[in-house]
């Protein structure tokens, strides 16, 4: 692959497929409170790719070898030595704008965008690629910021660069950050449905899966951070890191199958044959007279069995005797 179609490739993943916030849902909270107008919109736009592009080259440079904890704490320090001066400027000469910023310009001292970009680009790749990445990035940013204040400008306020257009009707909710939100979510449609027009072959629903963050729930993050994500492949299919480790599960699963051993034959019970009732008869006397047998016995060989039906035949003697008795003192009266 030539040198220009690297760049084209990385500025179309950075500023289109995987739009900063459209896509990946980065650096919401400074343009929904930020962006209620033109000016503001450009200037936050300014101040994010400035803040972009000095993060990545320094990382380019000097955090390659870097632990990857120290590392988010130095592009902190960075986001830091940028901000200041920038709030410093604009305190300066340019209270108002200040005073809109308010706590959100410090804020971006500890911008998620820098250190995402920083992380997956910047200490991978040489510094070329990294200001490339990160002029691409903080452009769609840009994009995106200034349309949104644009609109929330024009329908909320009816100005545009705080010119008044003198529009009949106004929608001043659009300045609640719900307007925002509102405008990026019909930005974030028609951005899907060029991407659907772009790559026929791929599922645009794929790039918008957020079953990315359940798999990285699940232990999948360092592998998900590691990996240069590019949801649409050379060929323009889907080839998101999701389907990467849903192919990896099932070579795991293919190889244990094949570790098993071979499964031992079923040893075939023996049946017991079976007896005729007079030989189940038989068993029973045998067992009778063993029981018999094995019954303790008197000093005189009598076993306490013996003893027992002589008590009862004798009882039923004795019965009789008084039946008889009975009739017999009946008859004589």
């Amino acid at each position: 692959m030539s040198e220009k179609k690297k760049i084209f490739k990385r500025i179309r993943n950075s500023a289109v497929i995987k739009n900063p916030l459209l896509f990946e849902a980065v650096g919401l909270c400074p343009v929904v409170a930020i962006a209620l107008s033109l000016r503001l919109a450009l200037f936050l736009a300014l101040v994010t790719a400035i803040e972009m592009a000095v993060c990545e080259v320094l990382a380019s440079l000097m955090l390659k070898n870097v632990r990857r904890y120290w590392r988010v704490a130095l592009y902190v320090i960075f986001g830091t030595a940028i901000i200041y001066p920038i709030m410093y400027v604009t305190g300066r000469f340019f209270p108002d704008m200040s005073m809109n910023f308010g706590i959100y310009l410090p804020l971006m001292a500890v911008n998620s965008l820098v250190a995402l970009h920083c992380e997956r680009v910047a200490v991978k790749n040489n510094v070329t690629d990294s200001l490339v990445d990160a002029l691409s990035a903080s452009l769609s940013y840009g994009a995106v910021t200034v349309i949104v204040g644009f609109v929330r400008e024009l329908l909320a306020l009816g100005t545009i660069g705080g010119a008044d257009i003198h529009l009949p009707v106004k929608f001043p909710a659009l300045i609640m950050p719900f307007g925002g939100l509102l405008i990026m979510g019909f930005l974030a449609a028609a951005l899907k449905a060029v991407i659907s027009v772009k790559y026929p072959n791929a599922s645009p629903d794929r790039a918008f899966d957020t079953s990315e963050i359940r798999r990285s729930l699940k232990g999948s993050l360092k592998e998900l951070m590691n990996d240069d994500y590019n949801p649409y492949g050379e060929d323009g299919e889907s080839d998101t890191a999701v389907v990467r480790i849903e192919r990896k599960q099932k070579d795991k699963k293919a190889d244990k199958k094949k570790e098993k051993p071979p499964r031992r034959e079923k040893t075939v019970k023996k049946e017991k044959p079976k007896t005729h009732k007079s030989e189940k008869k038989q068993q029973n006397d045998v067992q009778r007279s063993e029981a018999v047998r094995r019954t303790p016995k008197a000093e005189d060989g009598r076993t306490y069995l013996d003893d027992f039906s002589d008590m009862l035949t004798e009882l039923e003697e004795y019965k009789t005797r008084s039946d008889n008795t009975e009739d017999k003192g009946g008859d004589g009266q």
